[in-house]
């Protein structure tokens, strides 16, 4: 039945510090998966993560820009992922059972978002997708327009097109992820997280764009952000107004980025935060295969309300009801990217 709503207190930030420490989330790597330029999943398990590209300074970050073309590049790869991770778990060597001790399914960015909520300077809201289903949470994004200005569409371009100066995808290839394991507050939690790059020592690296006088307001939330994904290094290029980068990227491992700009107290709130929120959830949602909103629009509340509508597309559900392998094969060849087919 729709219309049913349910709340989450906020609670004082302080609270938070003392439920985890920050460096008890040790995520263990389960596998790999692409996704090709057509949108396609691809490369389960052998994914090839991508490498630095020789460059030329400066950067013209401007270079093919078309105005709302920076928004697509921005979101083209982003709704769609959800599905990638169930398609993941639908090729892993033991099928739904290598989430056998999973609570939690959803992307890092979703994680990212609850965990940053009490330290976002902009009280910037979220809204997203959820149900629980024999056992499992799943949160996905909403996939809705946002009302973005000129400037923002610019700058999520100039992000894009940074990476794409830098990064060596391999051929047929636009984005690569991992399959990460980790334990966030009483939960496990299986996050499919981009992984932008690798340097020639083994580091995993985030790429990203900021203005220098932006770098201090914008490194907590990339820390948590790539801590979550268990990423070795943020690489920042520093870009002026008018879209240009003259100097070489900014590198600052996750060891200087906590201490130069992200208190340990805060680190342990923003994992402290995202666990007590992912236990509520659980708690909260009804063990039925219907999608529930999850929202927070600022202050001290988390809103919670269900739409009646299913969650799951059909293929999956089949999938871990044991349907024939053959039939399965067929009905993830065709899924396309749209809303899952209920």
């Amino acid at each position: 039945m729709a219309g049913r709503r349910k709340s989450y207190d906020i609670k004082a930030v302080v609270q938070y510090s003392r439920m985890q420490d920050y460096s008890s989330y040790q995520p263990s790597e389960l596998g790999t998966f692409s996704i090709s330029e057509d949108g396609d999943f691809i490369n389960c398990n052998k994914a090839k993560i991508p490498t630095l590209l020789d460059y030329k300074l400066p950067l013209n970050l401007n270079e093919g820009y078309k105005g709302t073309e920076g928004k697509d590049k921005a979101r083209e790869t982003i709704f769609p992922q959800w599905e990638k991770g169930l398609k993941w778990i639908h090729g892993s060597k033991e099928g739904y059972g290598s989430v056998s001790s999973v609570d939690i399914i959803a992307s890092r960015g979703i994680l990212k978002d609850i965990g940053y909520t009490n330290h976002n300077q902009y009280n910037n809201p979220w809204k997203f997708e959820a149900c629980k289903f024999k056992g499992k949470v799943y949160l996905r994004k909403v996939d809705e327009e946002e009302d973005e200005n000129e400037w923002c569409i610019r700058n999520s371009y100039w992000g894009k097109k940074f990476e794409e100066y830098l990064i060596q995808q391999e051929t047929g290839t636009k984005a690569t992820y991992r399959m990460l394991k980790g334990k966030i507050g009483k939960k496990t939690v299986l996050l499919s997280a981009e992984v932008d790059a690798i340097s020639s020592d083994g580091k995993y690296m985030e790429i990203k764009t900021c203005f220098a006088n932006k770098i201090g307001v914008k490194v907590p939330q990339a820390w948590w952000q790539s801590h979550l994904g268990k990423v070795d290094t943020l690489y920042y290029g520093l870009k002026t107004k008018q879209g240009m980068v003259y100097d070489k990227p900014t590198e600052i491992s996750m060891t200087d980025a906590l201490t130069k700009y992200v208190k340990k107290d805060t680190a342990n709130e923003m994992i402290g935060f995202t666990g007590d929120v992912l236990d509520w959830l659980y708690g909260a949602l009804p063990d039925t295969d219907e999608t529930w909103i999850l929202e927070y629009t600022g202050g001290r509340w988390i809103f919670l309300r269900s739409t009646g509508e299913k969650f799951l597309p059909n293929w999956y559900l089949q999938f871990i009801e044991g349907k024939k392998e053959e039939e399965l094969v067929k009905q993830v060849e065709a899924l396309t990217l749209s809303h899952p087919v209920n």
